[in-house]
């Protein structure tokens, strides 16, 4: 057995390793375990789809575990689960078509082909499971499994669509556009001329094999069919939009109803339901439903009568996988999770919150009598009150600004309460679906200003004191889509429009007064950067002033900078473009990023850019922009989605929020706000010892920005050297010959940038 020196056996006596649940350089997801929509069961355990995310639940011991791509699942997005009790294996199928069987033990073995064949129509629609065989209905026909042996057994390719499948013990049945079909397992399944129609429904939704029966779900009618006959018989009338086989029983039901039985030659039960239900799982006497945003919860059932049994499976969580808007406030995230486009694509409005691990979903408004046909959708922006953190404000795209105290809603200002105006107004019908409103932000004033999209006035703001204030400028009167607006620490306004004939960056100084007609404005469109190279993007995105008081503008055709807010009246006013040297010889350079869409710009405590774009995932770029420190991806790191919507850093814990098309994630970064002064008492070292079993980074924190940090041996020779990002120093734990450095005391010293002054603390490294 090696031996550990005396020295640091002692040390590590006295030595307290301290833990972090995100440490340095390490990811993080914040998934949504919410809405439950479908559950099966495996004995004791229901595993239940959530936002598309898994979760299991076991109902002997109450153990909640959450599965996801960072730990177990080979992909996101989870489109169907369902459990083969013969193959002791959960199904899971992605929306991508990447698949995963999931054992009781724990270990998952992925089965990626169909996701990987270039083939039309591969997405999978309907899952059914017989004994072994799984059957996973497609645009170009279907596929079966072996859940057991864990591969793919046959491909079957058709001229038709198969919406919906199911299996006995001798036959397939497929609903297609044009019908039912059936074809004996012992023929030749890929020849269509063995298949024989059995019926001329168009709108099967859902198939089970049940009691010797295929059931059979349309939008008006649960009809039971007969494989060894002709005969198909309307079992119970109505419009249903789920039919499931589990336990026992058979269920089938809407958000209102819910009808079952366990033996098809009896009346079935018809139950009013106390939630929207849209799946049941039946085990030992309990029935598990998945009530949507309600979660998952077990019901005991007696003739007619529906009793709750107390358990709900709801983890803390965001209510779903949305995050176009991100903002830190101290230690709060705020999430917008809507979307601001005028493609016609929607999200659900969602506003929630994160702090101190816990998630705070807003209570959504609903329709209001007055305005039966409202759209509830898309919030661009939510922002907090600086005067109060129970007091918060949200835009919905095309829904009016919406205000909310202890994360409850109050009032929803539209054209017929507010001086904000509707692109159409009475007897326009449904006039108050088209009150834009995003660009959601306070000034140093306390004043909320929001933003307009076509319509003549496009600025206003409240006052602390609930006054209105609207601005009026014939620059960006109509604009197409105004996105954000950015207080910048000269005074002067800046304002995001993003496409079409008044694209561009509105630079605004109102002077400090409410009037217009003395206020400075300008809308840059063409941009025109030091090399007097032009550019006219297509569209404009964000805008973000960094800790020197630049402003970074995000465009379709790359990424620019304004280094003098200013100047942006002047005429000769130009953009800048950092450029990067190629170092080839040529004496030539490239712009940084250049013709890459940026879609979203953060900072942090080091002032480096996270780069957040639309189909090349994230960027982090040294604060003189002339290094590409990380260049995150779906194939190189557990982010989400190689489109990032928006990206949030953290400047005192340095940890990064992306928010994608698919959720939200965070990587655990180096850089934190630095001390004001360096004091030895601030600086911390983690981990400290380093032990054998820790490969990660070493972080010497607590320090001033730019420090210059020299690790000695115990003889003084210099092992290695670097300097801090903000107020955090990274070590690897190698010397500067790239070698880990044995075990021993090492001395760390760090001196501020300027040489005045130094301190000295030690570090244990044991191997």
């Amino acid at each position: 057995m090696t031996r550990r020196p005396l020295y640091i056996a002692l040390l590590l006596c006295v030595l307290c390793l301290t833990t972090s649940a995100h440490q340095l350089g390490t990811w993080q997801l914040y998934l949504s375990y919410q809405i439950a929509t479908k559950s099966d069961m495996s004995g004791s355990i229901i595993y239940s789809l959530m936002n598309g995310n898994l979760l299991s639940y076991d109902t002997e011991d109450g153990e909640v575990r959450t599965y996801d791509h960072l730990s177990e699942l080979s992909d996101v997005n989870i489109a169907y689960i369902a459990y083969s009790k013969e193959a002791e294996r959960l199904l899971i199928v992605y929306s991508n078509s990447n698949i995963d069987l999931l054992g009781r033990d724990g270990t998952i073995l992925n089965l990626s082909a169909l996701k990987d064949k270039r083939i039309l129509g591969k997405e999978v629609s309907y899952v059914s499971i017989y004994g072994t065989t799984a059957y996973l209905a497609t645009g170009f026909g279907f596929v079966t499994v072996d859940m057991k042996e864990g591969v793919f057994l046959d491909t079957y390719k058709m001229s038709r669509t198969v919406q919906c499948i199911t299996a006995s013990d001798d036959k397939v049945f497929i609903a297609t556009p044009n019908g039912v079909y059936q074809c004996p397992k012992s023929s030749n399944m890929q020849l269509e001329d063995n298949w024989s129609q059995r019926s001329t429904w168009a709108t099967v939704m859902n198939m089970c094999y049940y009691q010797g029966k295929v059931m059979a779900l349309t939008s008006a009618t649960l009809y039971e069919m007969d494989p060894g006959s002709t005969t198909n018989t309307a079992y119970d009338r109505g419009s249903y939009t789920y039919l499931k086989h589990s336990g026992d029983y058979i269920f089938w039901g809407n958000k209102t109803q819910l009808g079952m039985t366990s033996d098809l030659t009896a009346s079935p039960t018809i139950l009013d339901t106390p939630a929207n239900w849209s799946d049941v799982s039946y085990v030992k006497g309990t029935y598990w439903m998945s009530e949507q945003e309600n979660g998952l919860r077990g019901y005991k059932i007696t003739g007619t009568e529906i009793v709750p049994t107390g358990e709900v499976i709801q983890p803390s969580s965001p209510i779903r996988d949305l995050g176009y808007s991100l903002t830190w406030v101290g230690d709060r995230l705020l999430v917008a999770g809507g979307i601001n486009t005028v493609s016609g694509f929607s999200n659900p409005a969602t506003a929630m919150y994160y702090e101190n691990g816990e998630w705070t979903n807003f209570t959504e408004m609903t329709v209001p009598p007055e305005y039966p046909r409202l759209q509830i959708i898309n919030t661009t922006n939510l922002v907090q009150d600086p005067t109060d953190d129970t007091h918060h404000f949200a835009s919905l795209y095309r829904g009016g600004l919406v205000e909310y105290r202890n994360g409850k809603f109050v009032k929803n200002y539209n054209r017929d309460n507010s001086p904000l105006q509707s692109i159409f107004n009475p007897p326009y019908p449904q006039y108050y679906n088209y009150v834009t409103c995003s660009g959601l932000s306070y000034d140093g004033e306390g004043n909320l200003w929001m933003a307009s999209s076509q319509v003549d006035t496009v600025l206003h703001y409240i006052k602390p004191n609930g006054k209105w204030v609207s601005l009026t400028y014939d620059e960006i009167k109509r604009a197409s889509l105004i996105d954000q607006i950015l207080h910048h620490s000269s005074g002067i306004k800046l304002i995001s429009s993003r496409r079409l004939d008044m694209r561009g960056i509105f630079c605004l100084d109102t002077k400090g007064t409410e009037r217009v007609t003395d206020d400075r404005t300008i809308l840059l469109q063409n941009i025109v950067n030091q090399d007097n190279t032009s550019y006219s993007p297509e569209q404009f995105f964000c805008l973000q002033e960094d800790l020197d008081g630049t402003v970074w503008v995000g465009t379709s055709s790359g990424l620019f900078a304004i280094e003098d807010v200013s100047k942006v009246f002047d005429k000769d006013f130009h953009f800048t473009q950092v450029k990067i040297n190629r170092n080839d010889g040529s004496g030539l350079a490239d712009y940084l990023l250049n013709d890459v869409s940026i879609a979203c710009i953060s900072f942090d405590a080091a002032n480096r850019k996270w780069i957040g774009t639309q189909t090349n995932g994230a960027f982090l770029i040294s604060a003189d922009g002339q290094e590409m420190i990380h260049h995150f991806t779906t194939d190189n790191s557990p982010l989400l989605s190689n489109n990032v919507q928006s990206i949030a850093a953290h400047p005192g814990t340095g940890e990064v929020i992306f928010g994608t098309d698919k959720g939200l994630c965070s990587y655990m970064g180096d850089a934190t706000l630095p001390e004001a002064e360096l004091e030895k008492s601030n600086v911390t070292i983690f981990p400290n010892p380093v032990t054998p079993d820790y490969n990660g980074p070493i972080a010497i924190r607590g320090l001033v920005n730019d420090t210059e940090v020299k690790i000695l041996s115990t003889g003084g020779q210099l092992v290695w050297n670097g300097r801090s990002a903000g107020g955090t120093c990274i070590w690897n734990g190698c010397a500067n010959n790239g070698l880990h450095v044995a075990s021993g005391i090492y001395h760390v010293v760090a001196n501020t940038p300027e040489g005045g002054k130094a301190i000295v603390t030690r570090i244990v490294i044991v191997r």
